[in-house]
Parts: structure tokens; C-alpha cells; sequence
């Protein structure tokens, strides 16, 4: 009731002019480049915008837009003398509810109507109020007592908007100002903090579990939901778990890439200077091999050889390549009944290796060591001659640690593995220098082959490999080609 008798009071006494009652101006940062700005009227319970803001930027630039906010409570974040203002009549001055203007009217807000900028730049900026029947106005209509402006100060503002403007800390404490006001504290609106605002997270957990060959990545997601309330707390928390369909791959690559290169190295020979080319639907390896024969007394033969292979290998889940220098030392002696060949390989493995799991991706590095002992026999026969042989071997691969996402990346330690195979099989004489080979080695691999040997100059034979290898990796198709050399 006093406020109305004051009213009339002034309605009665005052000019036409001095019931014009928009009588603040402010302004607050959301953070992202965002700007609410406010305009403020004496009128209380005002339901309804008016009028327009005109805003010039930095590059001079500038439009004219309708207010679109209403609040009948003081918004969040205005701080008198910082980013609040109002209107001594001559300049614009710290908002004080309980000042009056020279006028007699009242610096009280009751009612904010306001808009929101996007996409905001630090720089200069100047904001003018547009009342309806103003010249540059784009609305049609007269102005109301509840939003015609008091005065021609309160009507612009020129500001350089800084980034702590434009982070919502326009006096740069290092507290949000909507944290510092809350809403309603500047117009006395109601007591104890209310909700502003809903805000909402999602976090999806991840556990990673390997078994053999295959990685299983579990998921959960956890959706929490709250109410930010005026005074910066948050209140009314829900938080809920989904369980998501988990992940999973394969995770053998390298260990792939080793078996696949186990298969060509068992089939070299080091009496020559040989090309190789192995092919396969989940990969290949290519390379060559050098090496030489001398024959001793006593039906005796040693030689010696250095090869170098790659490998790369894909499966469903990733790639692996493997790159070998191999070291080797052969030697046969004939016997009753036929001749023994013995073996020594040694090779020196550079690994690397990169795979896909759900929405993650690794890759490794490492290197290994591979070395085996063979032991030959091969009858003797003018037409078919029976193979007998064992070969016992070991495998080491240093540990690594992945890279590429942490939520599924391993650390792998140090590892052996000692290996062995029987070979059974059979070698045919086709024709002269045209020998047939089928071999059963018992981890799985068997071998169908045919070799020309042609003598091209004494001491000097033209040699050609073809074969098919088969195993629980695939079929494998090689070929290789060399000139062997006697010393």
C-alpha cells in the first residue's frame, strides 16, 4: 500500500517525463562468450516486454534486437559499480536501491527485461536503449510508464567488455558472479536460494580384462542429474548406471606375425642367393637369403647363410609387422642308408604392432628373439626318398607398453616360449633336377613343394622353389628363386 500511495504521489506531482521509470542497466557474462544484458524498471509485477537494444561492436558493426528476457527477481550476477549501474541524471553511477534521482524518482528495480548476446569478442561495445516511438525503432506502438527510460543517461552504456566480462568474474575475484549475487538480492526478492538452472553429466567407466588371445572391455554409464541453486550450491542430486555392451577384440597380432614368418624361415636353405616371396589372404612375407656350401672330406658338407624377412599380417581386430635378420649354420654328413642334416637359426625380430577395440585404438613396439635346432634325416632312394626330422626351438619377446588410449591399453611383460615339432613327409624325384616335397610337421603346418635345380656353370646351379603351406593361420602360397654356389 505505501509503495502505491507513493506512486500516486508522483503520478500527481511530477512531469510526464518523470513517470518514465527504467531506471537500471547491467550486464553478465556466461562464461562462453555470452552476454545477458538487463534493463531494469521501478515498476514491480511488470508482465511484459517493450522496447529495443541496440548494440555497436568492436568493428562497428551493429543491429537492433527486441528484448526477449523477463524477470520479476534481480538476475543472478549484477554487481553494483561493476557490471550494475544506474542514474544520477548526469552520469551513470553504482546501482543503490535506496537513492533517489535528482527527479524525485526512485533507483529501486522491481522488474528486469533483458536479451542474450552469443559469439561476444573483448573490445569496446556500446548498448542503447530503443523505446517504442523512438526514431530508430523497428516495433510499432508508444512507451509505457514501466519501461520508458528515466533519463537519456540510462539509455547507453560504453563498456570494454574484458574476458573476465565475458567469463562470467567481470571484477576478476576468481568467483563467479552469479555465485557472488544470487538472483533477487539486489530488488529484496525472496529469501533462501532457488533454482536456476538444471545441469547433467554422463561418464562411462571402463574395465579392461584379457583371456588368451581376446580383450573384454566392460562398460557402465553413469548419467547424474541437479539443480544449480541461486546461491551457487546445487541441490536435488539423482544419479543412475547403465550397463553398456562391453568391447571386445582380438589381440594376437604380434604373436601372428611370429607364426606367420615361423612358417617361411623353417622352409629356407642357406646354400644360395635366394629371393623369397610368400603370399596369404591375411598377409605375406617377403625377403632373401644368402648362403653357401663346402664339401669336406668324409662325406661331410657345412655351409652357412644370413637372410633377411618381413612379415605383415591383419585380422579382424588390427596389423602386425615382424622384420628378421636370420643367422644360420647347416651342415649334412651321409650315412648308411642316407644323410643327416642338422640346423642352427637365429633370428633377431623387430615387432610392431597397432589394433582396434570398440571406440579405442593401440599401438606397441618390442623386439624378439627366435632360435631352433633341427635334426634331419633323409633316406636315400633312387625315386622316393622318406623324411624324418625334429626341430626344438625357443621364442623370447621383451614386455611393452602400449600406447593410444588409455582405457585399454596393456603392459605386456617379458616372455618365452619353448617350442618343439616332429617333420614327417617324403621327397620324389620327378625328373632330373625336378623334385617333388610333401611334409607333415606336427604343430599343424603342412607343406606341398616342388623344386627345379639346373646347372648353370660348374659349381653354379639355378634353383627354384614353389609351395603351399598350410595351417590353423591359413594358406600360405611361396615362391623363391636363388643361384647356388659350391665353395
Amino acid at each position: 500500500m505505501k509503495k502505491k500511495i507513493i506512486a500516486g504521489v508522483i503520478a500527481a506531482l511530477l512531469s510526464t517525463s518523470a513517470l518514465a521509470h527504467t531506471n537500471s542497466i547491467g550486464y553478465v557474462g556466461d562464461g562462453s562468450g555470452g552476454l545477458n544484458f538487463w534493463y531494469g524498471s521501478w515498476h514491480d509485477g511488470t508482465q511484459f516486454n517493450e522496447a529495443e537494444i541496440k548494440i555497436i561492436r568492436p568493428d562497428g558493426t551493429s543491429s537492433i534486437n527486441a528484448f526477449n528476457l523477463l524477470s520479476q527477481d534481480s538476475p543472478a550476477g549484477l554487481l553494483s559499480g561493476v557490471n550494475f549501474f544506474g542514474s544520477d541524471g548526469t552520469q551513470l553511477v553504482p546501482y543503490d536501491p535506496q537513492a533517489q534521482h535528482p527527479m524525485g524518482m526512485p533507483m529501486e528495480s522491481y522488474t528486469w527485461q533483458g536479451i542474450n548476446y552469443q559469439n561476444l569478442v573483448t573490445g569496446q561495445y556500446t548498448f542503447v536503449y530503443i523505446p517504442l516511438g523512438d526514431a530508430e525503432s523497428t516495433l510499432p506502438g508508444s512507451p509505457t510508464a514501466e519501461w520508458m527510460p528515466m533519463d537519456e543517461v540510462i539509455r547507453s552504456l560504453t563498456i570494454t567488455l574484458t574476458q573476465g566480462d565475458l567469463n562470467g568474474d567481470a571484477n576478476q575475484n576468481g568467483i563467479l558472479d552469479i555465485n557472488e549475487v544470487a538472483a533477487g538480492s539486489a530488488s529484496g526478492g525472496p529469501v533462501g536460494p532457488t533454482v536456476v538452472s538444471q545441469g547433467s553429466s554422463q561418464v562411462i567407466g571402463y574395465i579392461a580384462v584379457t583371456g588368451g588371445v581376446i580383450q573384454v572391455i566392460s562398460r557402465t554409464q553413469t548419467d547424474t542429474t541437479w539443480d544449480n541453486m541461486s546461491d551457487g550450491t546445487t541441490d536435488n542430486v539423482q544419479v543412475s548406471n547403465t550397463t553398456l555392451t562391453p568391447f571386445s577384440g582380438r589381440i594376437d597380432q604380434m604373436s601372428n606375425a611370429l607364426d606367420m614368418q615361423n612358417m617361411s624361415i623353417r622352409g629356407l636353405t642357406f646354400d644360395s642367393v635366394r629371393i623369397i616371396k610368400d603370399t596369404a589372404s591375411n598377409g605375406g612375407t617377403q625377403g632373401f637369403a644368402i648362403g653357401g656350401n663346402k664339401d669336406l672330406d668324409n662325406g661331410i658338407t657345412v655351409g652357412a647363410g644370413l637372410g633377411r624377412l618381413s612379415t605383415d599380417t591383419v585380422n579382424a581386430d588390427g596389423s602386425a609387422t615382424a622384420d628378421t635378420t636370420i643367422l644360420n649354420l647347416h651342415g649334412d654328413k651321409k650315412v648308411q642308408g642316407g644323410t643327416v642334416s642338422v640346423n642352427l637359426t637365429h633370428g633377431i625380430v623387430d615387432l610392431t604392432a597397432a589394433r582396434t577395440i570398440g571406440d579405442f585404438a593401440n599401438s606397441s613396439a618390442t623386439t624378439a628373439t627366435d632360435t631352433s635346432v633341427g635334426l634331419r634325416f633323409v633316406a636315400d632312394g633312387e625315386k622316393i626318398r622318406p623324411v624324418l626330422g625334429y626341430t626344438r626351438g625357443v621364442r623370447s619377446v621383451d614386455g611393452y607398453t602400449e600406447t593410444g588410449s588409455v582405457q585399454s591399453a596393456r603392459t605386456v611383460a617379458d616372455a618365452t616360449d619353448y617350442y618343439g615339432y616332429a617333420t614327417i613327409g617324403a621327397q620324389a624325384t620327378l625328373a632330373p633336377g625336378v623334385e617333388a616335397q610333401v611334409l607333415h610337421h606336427t604343430d599343424g603346418v603342412n607343406v606341398v613343394g616342388l623344386n627345379v635345380n639346373k646347372e648353370w656353370e660348374k659349381d653354379k646351379t639355378f634353383t627354384l622353389s614353389v609351395n603351399r603351406s598350410m595351417s590353423d593361420l591359413g594358406n600360405t602360397n611361396g615362391i623363391s628363386a636363388g643361384i647356388q654356389i659350391k665353395f
